[in-house]
């Protein structure tokens, strides 16, 4: 693969527009690590549809989370070049697609195919405040195969409580942290049992981790991945006044090539999930000693990587 030069296009302010701001003496988080400088290679990637797993599995898996309709307006935090934004926008809902990546978000903009319902925002989702969204505006946020390119998780999950209605829903969407994790999984086969398995060679230790998008080419070139373990979603999601109410595991939809070993790589395939999702709702938080009907504001646990 070759490295792409940066596409630099002005995005039109037209219905589907591209919105900022900024807050003076807001603490910098650290370091951004959007995909503006892969947006190129993405883009050819995963396409104006989306990339079969979108078709086939992640679309259609936030359609039937969200219920997206009419009456709702819907967040999407690193909507990348609006893929999900237009599924939504298609079943009725006001969305708002949210990137750091400008030129991804130029191509959402250019592509918009229900300009009155979709409008984009160059930001940091980590630094939503800056957006000078309304609070407590939004139905429902969600963030598709994006969290675990961010750090740290609680301005993000804070900035969705700010702009979610109360009872508001958060969909997160990430390839499964318990059988994907760079580096230390991978694939085995069995001879004696003739059966392929999922190696994990580490899980609990949180990590930082350069993914080479051109390997065999341009080593130079690479995107971050944050590893966590499952407890760091949840723990942080709670510590924000998110309350966990739902988790699936989806498994890939494309079948493996036909030969001896179909059955066995199709058995793991099905056995074993590519993604998953958490679903949260915007609680309240319940006073200390109450014992009231929400949850305890408590710390965020340490999920700076």
């Amino acid at each position: 693969m070759k490295k792409y030069p940066h596409d630099k296009r002005a995005s039109p302010r037209r219905a589907t527009e591209t919105i900022s701001g900024s807050r003076a003496g807001a603490a910098k988080p650290p370091a951004p690590t959007d995909w503006n400088h892969v947006s190129q290679w993405y883009d050819a990637l995963v396409g104006e549809q989306g990339s079969d797993h979108h078709q086939q599995v992640l679309i259609p898996g936030v359609l039937r989370l969200v219920q997206p309709r009419a009456d709702m307006r819907i967040l999407d935090l690193a909507c990348g070049q609006g893929v999900m934004c237009r599924a939504m926008a298609a079943a009725g809902a006001e969305v708002t697609g949210v990137d750091l990546a400008a030129d991804l978000i130029g191509t959402a903009v250019q592509r918009s195919t229900h300009p009155n319902r979709e409008k984009y925002c160059v930001g940091d989702a980590r630094r939503l405040e800056e957006l000078s969204l309304p609070a407590e505006s939004f139905d429902a946020a969600v963030c598709l195969l994006a969290i675990a390119n961010m750090t740290p998780l609680s301005p993000i999950w804070a900035g969705c409580r700010s702009l979610l209605k109360p009872g508001g829903q958060l969909v997160i969407v990430l390839l499964h942290p318990c059988f994907r994790i760079p580096g230390k999984s991978n694939w085995g086969w069995d001879d004696r049992e003739a059966v392929q398995y999922r190696r994990i060679d580490g899980y609990l230790t949180s990590a930082k981790v350069p993914i080479q998008m051109h390997p065999g080419t341009d080593k130079s070139v690479t995107t971050t991945t944050f590893h966590r373990p499952l407890q760091a979603y949840v723990n942080t999601l709670g510590s924000a006044g998110l309350l966990l109410e739902k988790m699936e595991e989806w498994i890939s939809r494309k079948q493996p090539p036909a030969g001896r070993r179909f059955s066995a790589l199709d058995a793991s395939r099905r056995e074993i999930p590519l993604f998953m999702a958490l679903s949260a709702r915007k609680v309240p938080f319940e006073p200390h000693g109450t014992g009231g009907g929400g949850i305890k504001k408590t710390p965020a646990a340490d999920d700076n990587i």
